[in-house]
């Protein structure tokens, strides 16, 4: 087999120019690549926290009045404090205008989606909530601005403050949260 002489290979690139450029070039790419992918990376990589195994906390809301869209308004800052503080997960659920008995599907749908607290708001919430209260034994529930004799339900007391209704359900959610959640 004869070996190529020099003049033969310049013969060939006077030839084919765009084939020996493309060559070129794509040596050029193949090795800044590997030199990038080789050369390690020292900024550290993006950490993704496990929230599934968070408690979660769900609030319903049917805003009826301006009343209880204060309270929800004082529930929610209480739930989100929650959340930062601890192992938290924090939901809201808004319902439509609705009358009591319709509210029902929207606190059993608060059920299937696993809440370990379910806080409704509002005294319109009241009779949904007790009848989703005897119906799932082992859920809890909070009533805020309500009050309810179910033994499974915390009722919240509305405050002349949105900072002392916060600290509640704060206060709630801290206290029925789970040491190894």
């Amino acid at each position: 087999m004869p070996v190529p002489t020099i003049a033969r290979l310049v013969g060939g690139v006077r030839r084919r120019p765009l084939l020996v450029g493309g060559g070129a070039v794509t040596a050029v790419v193949v090795a800044v690549t590997l030199s990038l992918l080789l050369s390690g990376n020292d900024a550290p990589s993006p950490r993704a926290n496990n929230v599934s195994r968070n408690f979660r906390a769900c609030l319903l809301v049917s805003p009826t009045n301006a009343t209880d869209a204060g309270l929800a308004r004082a529930a929610w800052q209480g739930m989100q404090r929650a959340a930062t503080a601890g192992h938290v997960n924090a939901q809201r659920f808004p319902t439509p205008t609705i009358d009591a008995k319709a509210a029902l599907p929207y606190i059993n749908g608060a059920v299937q989606q696993h809440c370990g607290l379910i806080i409704a708001v509002g005294t319109g919430m009241k009779p949904a909530t007790e009848a989703a209260a005897t119906a799932n034994p082992r859920q809890r529930f909070a009533l805020v601005g309500g009050v309810s004799s179910h033994p499974r339900i915390a009722s919240v007391a509305a405050t002349d403050d949105s900072k002392g209704l916060s600290a509640k359900v704060e206060s709630l959610i801290a206290r029925l949260t789970p040491p190894d959640a």
